[in-house]
């Protein structure tokens, strides 16, 4: 089953929206995987992670089909994850086909008060809201299990979450949006053997601090996950997550984390579960 990623990058987008700098106008120029949209993923065509505002672009860029999705899995309440209009758009008017599949859309209690402050008559939407709890395993079906595991991001009671998903012995992490993992997260991903982590590096080669890492914790990170046997030497490990602020484009980012043998995520990298 393909794991796409389809966004990258921080809140602003990379080149950001409304910015000059070197960085952004070097990301112009260069394009290719230096183009980097909000962070997103599709897992094969039920389950999606995130609905952030580059959601319509991504479907495009990539060839996806929303209409078989069965499962929104989201991280946390941010706008750059969540952009709850975007569901208004499955309800009669919008669509020639309402009353089609039930969109199940996972998150906590800031997730749904979003949602829900929209004004949409979610049976209309053909959308039912399922409260999501840190450590408990969800059956998604075709043999997909996710587990939302505790982040150090969102702040106050806005739980943000990563997700483990687990297929057929294999299992992939997606670790953007955090600071360093509660210890309670640390001490479930030691029952756990992961072939492949996505980790989080919003500032580039500058030093992380609460709620997003840099380079040099994404070592830290892969060296404590191999401590504590959740991560063997056959695991691949990849970057993600890069604010323009870090200033390294994709193959500065490389160069980077060469000698460390972890990869660099780029818009529309295609994984296997």
């Amino acid at each position: 089953m393909t794991f796409t990623i389809l966004g990258t990058a921080a809140a602003e987008g990379w080149p950001a929206i409304w910015c000059p700098c070197e960085a952004c106008a070097e990301a112009r120029e260069r394009g290719g995987r230096n183009i980097r949209r909000r962070a997103a993923y599709q897992l094969g065509d039920r389950i999606h992670v995130d609905l952030g505002p580059d959601t319509f672009a991504q479907m495009l860029e990539f060839g996806l089909d929303y209409v078989p999705m069965e499962h929104l899995l989201i991280t946390h309440s941010h706008g750059d994850h969540l952009q709850p209009q975007e569901l208004g758009y499955r309800r009669e008017g919008f669509t020639s086909r309402p009353g089609g599949v039930i969109l199940n859309v996972h998150g906590n209690e800031h997730v749904r008060r979003r949602i829900e402050g929209r004004s949409l008559d979610l049976e209309d939407c053909f959308v039912r809201l399922v409260p999501v709890t840190p450590f408990e395993a969800m059956d998604l079906g075709e043999g997909v299990i996710a587990t939302p595991l505790l982040a150090d991001h969102a702040g106050d009671d806005d739980v943000a979450v990563n997700y483990l998903f687990e297929r057929n012995g294999r299992a992939l992490l997606q670790g953007n949006d955090t600071g360093w993992w509660p210890e309670e997260t640390w001490e479930f991903l030691a029952t756990r053997s992961i072939d492949i982590a996505l980790i989080e590096c919003t500032y580039g080669p500058r030093e992380g601090a609460r709620h997003h890492l840099g380079a040099g914790e994404v070592v830290e990170v892969r060296d404590r996950l191999l401590k504590i046997g959740a991560l063997t030497d056959r695991s691949q490990v990849i970057a993600t997550h890069f604010s323009h602020n870090g200033g390294m484009l994709h193959e500065e980012l490389e160069q980077l984390f060469a000698p460390d043998g972890i990869d660099v995520a780029f818009d529309g990298m295609r994984l296997e579960l």
